[in-house]
């Protein structure tokens, strides 16, 4: 999902912040693209190219360097929270009568994920079409639902796990 406007206006405020208070941080577009670049370890050409994570990633990382404090995000209910952790793992037949929608933070957590284990796309479609993923016994390897991000998201976990690769991401 693309960045938004109220993110693109919200990164460049806290940049123009963080450069007029670190000394030798440049304030010009070339140096905040070169700092976003830095930040995430990915090549960034402008702002409005960045996700919504990516986005987010970069705003916590500037309040962080500047003092301010992040606003309260809003919490899950308990029962939603419970849905999050359980569909697609231990649930079931309990959530398969109203199944849900998988987010674009269920998707984003997956993309981080794969970032970490250095797969592009085709090495995760291929993934989706073998044996070892989770959504093997399926015709259709589209991730759909939260029980289906949950079951991939917890698959490459193990694996980034084997390989060593894991940790924790923002």
């Amino acid at each position: 999902m693309q960045i938004t406007k109220p993110q693109i206006a919200r990164l460049q405020v806290l940049y123009g912040q963080f450069s007029r208070r670190e000394i030798g941080v440049g304030a010009g577009r070339e140096a905040r693209i070169a700092w976003a670049t830095e930040r995430l370890q990915k090549p960034v050409a402008s702002f409005s190219d960045l996700t919504v994570d990516d986005a987010g990633y970069l705003i916590d990382q500037l309040q962080q360097a500047l003092g301010v404090k992040a606003p309260l995000k809003s919490r899950p209910g308990r029962a939603q929270a419970r849905r999050a952790g359980l569909d697609g793992r231990k649930d079931g037949s309990e959530f398969q009568d109203a199944p849900q929608i998988a987010t674009s933070a269920d998707l984003g957590r997956i993309h981080r994920l794969l970032a970490q284990l250095g797969w592009d796309q085709m090495r995760f479609v291929s993934f989706l079409a073998s044996g070892r993923s989770p959504l093997a016994r399926r015709a259709d390897k589209t991730i759909r639902t939260t029980s289906d991000a949950n079951k991939v998201w917890w698959a490459l976990k193990r694996i980034a796990r084997q390989t060593g690769v894991w940790r924790r991401t923002p």
